[in-house]
């Protein structure tokens, strides 16, 4: 067995002790007082149609076990807008137990899915989305990769000058293409979609269904005026840390003078693409600052404890697909339960 799938075993047994044995509510209460920020993607329908043709590892939990996270999160924590989480995370000390919701991407499941959940349990949140894929109704590069792979029915593909299996190795390709993305210079990689459409011969999808998969101008303001802050994940949802200074201020203040002009509201926040430690840079931080943002958000697990937090690095964790232990767990202790997005860059496959 492998170290990774011990140490999983091993954290899921404790998870399970700690939440099945009720002592899980008196330990929290001996944990210092931290803000703990959630993070989704996508939402399944509670019935599970056909099979995707895009990134898997983006969907969560389906609307119901959203809904059981969502009432559970609401009775074990104080939930924050986005304006009093910036009042709160940079405060000398926290009176409560502090989280908030947070989705990236803008996929239309966030309004026909998360979004009812949201307002029927009266909980704030922050959609994170990136206004040129919405202008151009164009999925993300991720979301590409997938669907190129998935439908090709090549055994193997030539691209930059390297052979890829893809007979039973599909998953595999997908990670590896994923890892150029996050760690090539953008230089080499600007036109890698519509090289890798040409080696897998598969069409880009045609724009129909692309447009189904994200949130239209209108559902945006919708949520916008009921109680979903919106922030900026970039324009186009580069690796920030793969282009240089002045194509990283274009993204951050772009995406920021779109989103205000679209929505007639100042833009706050910002969520670094994918946002581990090596996908955003200490330039980075310092351009979201001059371009005019209050905080920015990382993918670095963990909670945030105050006296402690860099607002152009609060840390957020991944939820879990259902409400079970790990995400009980993994909300009251980050620390030591979202071991995960611990992992290396080219086993880390949120987006």
């Amino acid at each position: 067995m492998s170290i990774i799938r011990v140490q999983m075993s091993k954290t899921q047994f404790l998870a399970d002790l700690l939440y099945h044995s009720g002592l899980l509510r008196p330990i929290s209460f001996c944990q210092p007082k931290k803000t703990v920020v959630l993070t989704y993607h996508r939402i399944r329908p509670d019935r599970q149609g056909e099979e995707s043709l895009l990134q898997d590892q983006v969907f969560g939990p389906t609307q119901a076990a959203f809904e059981q996270q969502m009432k559970w999160l609401k009775q074990n924590f104080d939930v924050l807008s986005e304006s009093e989480l910036l009042a709160t995370v940079l405060a000398p000390k926290y009176r409560e137990r502090y989280a908030a919701i947070t989705f990236d991407d803008g996929y239309r499941d966030n309004y026909d899915l998360a979004y009812p959940v949201l307002r029927a349990h009266s909980l704030p949140a922050i959609f994170f989305v990136c206004p040129g894929l919405l202008d151009a109704r164009r999925l993300g590069w991720w979301d590409l990769i997938a669907y190129f792979i998935k439908q090709s029915e090549k055994p193997a593909i030539e691209l930059l000058g390297e052979v890829i299996l893809l007979e039973a190795r599909k998953e595999e390709a997908i990670a590896k293409l994923n890892d150029w993305m996050k760690e090539r210079p953008h230089t080499a990689t600007a036109n890698l979609m519509e090289a890798l459409s040409k080696a897998c011969e598969v069409p880009f999808p045609d724009r129909e269904f692309q447009d189904r998969q994200l949130m239209t101008w209108e559902q945006v303001r919708e949520v916008s005026k009921n109680g979903v802050a919106i922030g900026s994940h970039t324009s186009t949802h580069p690796v920030l840390a793969t282009l240089d200074e002045i194509s990283q201020r274009r993204e951050l203040s772009e995406s920021k003078s779109a989103l205000e002009r679209k929505l007639d509201s100042k833009i706050r926040t910002l969520a670094y693409p994918v946002g581990s430690y090596r996908n955003f840079t200490a330039a980075t931080m310092r351009i979201a600052r001059e371009c005019g943002y209050e905080a920015a958000f990382s993918f670095h697990s963990g909670g945030n404890i105050p006296g402690t937090v860099n607002p152009f690095n609060v840390r957020r964790v991944a939820a879990t697909d259902r409400l079970n232990s790990m995400f009980a767990c993994g909300a009251v202790m980050p620390e030591w339960f979202t071991w995960a997005q611990a992992l290396p860059p080219h086993l880390n496959i949120a987006n």
